[in-house]
């Protein structure tokens, strides 16, 4: 939709009662009180057993070339976990394990050059499976022969270290087996990438780059530790540069596969978020309610993120929820690691006539700063718009803090300047297909504060909101 209104804050308050005394189910019998936290919690597979959902590359390959080419970039190497699931379609298990250099991924700015998941033996198990797409795979496993580089020579460093996986068998098969498909796969799989492993990491990336035509020239790279390795082992005919804000230059506008990514994100987090404050009760805590959050969260195939409940930086002033209070909940929960951002404010009783006036006169910044978005407008115009509504509505002028800001990978997909050694926001303006969202809270110590946040999807003439408006104020 286009230029969509907000629906009047006449018809956006709802009670929602007292909370259950039903407690949350628990595995572990224990003499102290039944948490805290409403009716049990339901599983909805509805969005985890989707098979179409994250099937193709995230990735904005067009987007991805014109950058590079704009910026006179030869490729990109991703080392951080979310750029290299933007490459890759891919999270491996050494990334959970919290591992240094879990994988990297590469990307070739001619079209014409492949681009590469690089990542251990094992996992190549999961991206056998076939369910999604993903890029070209080179393996690592360890050096054989880790012994001969003790204290070794800078000559000695150039040599690559014997593949242990060229050695190995892998993981037994048992004879005369009829094989499902997803056996037959992972059995392919070690046969495949064992005996053609690098005996390290930063080799296998020295295969990846040597097959893309990426020996020489510009290179930008996610984590600059990604220069000390190739370095170190002597690759150095290429150039490597620093470039997290290449990546966020490229994820700035969104692919098609990254707006229905993050629409379930952003369902979720709203769902959840919603649940969770029907389940507020008076003397809950916030780590009771962030438990109870990511709970629901979960049972609808999502990963927790952030919760900041209560005012400034989301804390509860009394240490438990309080009625008489007056909240902003802004929280995030996740998605194949695209994230949702969604805020409301939340009135424990009845709310003050003070209260209704700042909650309405945030709804005024909302509206106005709604009734101009669309592709072309700058960032800092459609800030500006809220505070002055916001002001002139009779809200305090030291209370808002006004951001639009993008969302997708990072709770900030925005990219900085490049012409300051600091991350400093650039002169964005609006695109299509970004997606974005507006934070409106208004936050004073000493009385409360409260939210406002939904998603857009930027479109040349307005935009898409990405979850449904609902209620932007809740009575508990």
């Amino acid at each position: 939709m286009d230029r969509r209104q907000f629906i009047g804050s006449s018809a956006a308050t709802t009670v929602l009662g007292g909370a259950a005394e039903a407690t949350l189910a628990s595995g572990a019998a224990q003499a102290a009180a039944p948490p805290r936290g409403g009716a049990k919690i339901a599983f909805d597979p509805t969005h985890a057993r989707n098979p179409e959902l994250g099937r193709k590359l995230p990735l904005n390959r067009d987007r991805a070339h014109a950058v590079l080419e704009e910026l006179d970039l030869d490729g990109l190497i991703a080392l951080r976990p979310h750029n290299v699931y933007y490459l890759t379609n891919t999270t491996t298990t050494l990334t959970a394990f919290g591992e240094e250099y879990p994988a990297f991924a590469t990307f070739a700015r001619d079209p014409g050059q492949p681009s590469f998941l690089v990542c251990t033996n094992g996992n190549t198990w999961e991206t056998s499976n076939g369910e999604r797409e993903v890029p070209p795979v080179i393996t690592f496993s360890g050096p054989a022969n880790w012994q001969e580089y003790v204290n070794a020579s800078p000559e000695t460093l150039r040599v690559e270290p014997v593949s242990a996986g060229k050695k190995a068998k892998g993981n037994a098969v048992r004879a005369g087996a009829t094989l499902t498909a997803r056996e037959a796969g992972w059995k392919r799989a070690q046969e495949t990438y064992l005996p053609n492993s690098a005996g390290s990491p930063e080799w296998a990336l020295v295969h990846a780059l040597r097959q893309s035509g990426l020996v020489k020239g510009r290179i930008a790279v996610d984590d600059m530790r990604i220069a000390w390795l190739l370095q170190r082992i002597g690759f150095d005919g290429v150039t490597i540069v620093p470039g997290d804000n290449v990546f966020r230059r490229i994820r700035h506008v969104k692919s098609p596969q990254e707006i229905e990514l993050l629409r379930v994100a952003q369902r979720i987090t709203q769902d959840s978020a919603l649940a969770a404050m029907h389940a507020l009760e008076v003397g809950m805590t916030f780590q009771e309610f962030r438990q109870r959050l990511f709970a629901e969260a979960a049972s609808r195939g999502g990963d927790p993120g952030f919760v900041l409940l209560g005012v400034t930086q989301g804390l509860l002033p009394d240490g438990v929820v309080t009625k008489g209070r007056s909240y902003m909940l802004d929280c995030s929960t996740h998605f194949k690691k695209y994230q949702g951002d969604f805020a409301r404010t939340i009135s424990i009783g009845e709310p003050s006539a003070e209260a209704m006036k700042r909650f309405k006169a945030q709804q005024a910044g909302r509206e106005a700063a709604f009734a101009i978005i669309k592709a072309g407008v700058p960032f800092r115009t459609v800030e500006q718009t809220a505070r002055e509504a916001m002001v002139k509505s009779g809200m305090p002028p030291e209370l808002p803090t006004i951001v639009l800001h993008s969302i997708g990978l990072q709770h900030g997909d925005d990219p900085s300047r490049l012409d300051v050694p600091f991350s400093v926001r650039g002169d964005l303006v609006l695109e299509e297909n970004m997606a974005v969202t507006l934070d409106l809270p208004y936050i004073e110590i000493g009385w409360g504060g409260g939210h406002n946040e939904d998603m857009l999807r930027i479109t040349r003439n307005g935009y898409e909101l990405m979850n449904d408006p609902g209620d932007a104020l809740v009575i508990v």
